[in-house]
């Protein structure tokens, strides 16, 4: 999760991801520029 963006950690901790969108998803291979981490929907807040 370090590589991920920090508003994406925020809405894993607060348990604020969209239903389709899981752990894994998110942590299989993700991009290393943030901008590209960015949710299609967006986490809320």
């Amino acid at each position: 999760m370090t590589t991920l963006a920090p508003d994406i950690v925020r809405a894993i901790l607060d348990d604020d991801l969209p239903d389709h969108i899981t752990l894994f998803d998110l942590t299989v291979d993700p991009s290393a520029l943030r901008e590209e981490q960015r949710l299609p929907s967006g986490p809320a807040g």
